[in-house]
């Protein structure tokens, strides 16, 4: 212990997989960074079914050999009784390359991973207080019986839910509570189990050590003063995919832990800044957590190195709150749009009708983020008129255009987005037309509004392909122009 350094670049707090993530990207951009983490490895953890995008992360990352251990479940199929009156099966090739995992395992795995690139790690260690001076966090953690002080430019807290309390937290839908248990695999199919109930909704998977687990999500407030193992039970009793389970629940251990989404009220405060689900928790609906409290990690890297490097703190700051709100909101929508296609959704049952229809209403903490996050939240999501490029080869269509004189739609606009350049954050300007989902910054890594901010007037298509292809190669120009004529940002008289 005495070997570690006591300053630090960035400092963080949790050895989940935001934090780690973190760590790895911070270490690659050239920072010093520590880690303190509590528990000793490898603990029990849930979390284990990840989604397909993870493998993407974890190789992005370097640490996809991570993902081949003998022991997890891959190309597990599923049940699903949702929106239909009869179970749906889904192939394990439908469902795309998701993962069960050990988490005690990976995470354990992860955090060598990272300590291997120059990670400083204490552990078992606690924090126990943290003061800001002029730039700079004093940090004192607890290891075993003694005090050690460190000291950290940037603070990352990754401790989950632990990282916030009751009153800092803006809740984004009903409060939620899972109960769940493990029954021996046998029991059970290999397959995956997805079921809608009056009361909630179930899920159940094989998962490592040869176990099956059903969890089930119900309303926080039909528990209120009941015994959990009656419920869960009477909860059973009404899934016709988990029938098997019911009988030998007798003598398991149930546990229950809150799953409420929300934000943190301040999530970056004075360079002391929220990752994971310190930050935002989401709905279990999706098993997306992992997936985005990765990603969302190296997103804050980004913009953590560029308030180091670049001293770019206010660019800094919006861009992280902006990716924050957008995976918040943007999960909480697809969440109550997906709960509403429930078959038990026009039945007015309370769990249901309490999530279909939630709405943030007066905010106990206003400031600037929480103001903000509240009007995205409540907007209506944009619409935008889809136009489906034409099937028609590229040569083609450039022959068919050659001639035509081209100008830029009426119903263009431009607007200030933020792009990741290279190692860092900057502002960029945006293409805006009714026929886009999002704002375009770059087509096939090509900056689009130099190109269209000096368009020549009354070129033809022909004169504006050789134009550009005295910059760009050939290729590249003749699929931006493609793109833009198909969308109708391109027009022609």
């Amino acid at each position: 212990m005495k070997s570690l350094p006591e300053r630090f670049d960035i400092l963080i707090v949790g050895a989940g997989p935001a934090g780690i993530t973190a760590a790895i990207r911070l270490l690659e951009l050239g920072h010093t960074v520590g880690l303190i983490e509590q528990a000793v490895f490898p603990r029990q953890q849930i979390g284990e079914s990840l989604s397909p995008g993870i493998r993407n992360i974890f190789a992005y990352l370097g640490a996809d050999e991570l993902l081949n251990d003998d022991s997890y479940l891959n190309h597990i199929p599923a049940r699903v009784h949702w929106d239909t009156e009869a179970p749906a099966y889904i192939g394990a090739e439908q469902r795309g390359p998701g993962i069960i995992v050990d988490r005690g395992l990976l995470d354990q795995q992860l955090l060598a991973f990272a300590q291997g690139k120059g990670l400083h790690v204490f552990q078992p260690a606690k924090l126990v207080s943290s003061f800001y001076d002029e730039g700079v966090w004093k940090l004192n953690m607890k290891t075993g019986p003694f005090l050690r002080t460190i000291y950290s430019n940037v603070v990352l807290d990754a401790r989950g839910r632990k990282g916030s309390q009751l009153h800092e937290r803006l809740e984004t839908a009903p409060a939620s509570v899972a109960i769940w248990t493990q029954v021996p695999a046998e029991i059970m199919p290999k397959e995956s189990r997805i079921e809608a109930i009056g009361d909630g909704w179930f899920w159940g998977s094989p998962v490592a050590g040869n176990q099956y687990r059903v969890m089930a999500f119900t309303d926080a407030d039909a528990v209120k003063g009941k015994n959990l193992s009656s419920h869960f039970s009477k909860m059973l009793g009404k899934a016709g995919l988990f029938g098997p389970v019911n009988g030998p629940l007798e003598g398991n251990g149930l546990q229950t832990c809150p799953v409420t989404s929300f934000v943190h009220t301040q999530p970056w405060d004075r360079q002391f800044i929220k990752i994971g689900e310190a930050a935002f928790t989401l709905d279990p609906l999706s098993s997306t957590g992992v997936e985005k409290a990765m990603r969302f990690a190296m997103q804050t890297a980004v913009a953590v190195h560029t308030l180091l490097r670049y001293g770019e703190s206010v660019v800094a700051q919006a861009f992280y709150e902006e990716k924050l709100i957008e995976s918040a909101v943007n999960h909480a929508h697809w969440t109550a749009a997906y709960y509403s296609s429930s078959r038990f959704s026009k039945e007015h049952c309370s769990f249901w009708d309490k999530r279909i229809n939630f709405q943030l209403n007066d905010l106990k903490v206003a400031n600037e983020f929480t103001q903000c996050f509240h009007r995205k939240f409540n907007q209506q999501p944009p619409v935008y008129e889809a136009k489906k490029p034409p099937a028609i080869p590229v040569n083609p269509l450039m022959d068919y255009l050659w001639n035509k004189p081209v100008r830029l739609s009426p119903r263009l606009v431009y607007s200030n987005e933020f792009a990741v350049t290279g190692d860092r954050v900057e502002m960029k300007q945006a293409v805006n037309h009714p026929n886009l989902e999002k704002p375009v910054i770059y087509l096939n890594e090509i900056e689009l509004n130099p190109l269209l901010s000096q368009l020549p007037e009354g070129i033809t298509y022909g004169g504006l392909i050789e134009n550009w292809n005295q910059s760009l190669a050939m290729e590249d120009t003749k699929k931006i122009v493609t793109f833009l004529w198909s969308h109708a940002i391109f027009i022609s008289d």
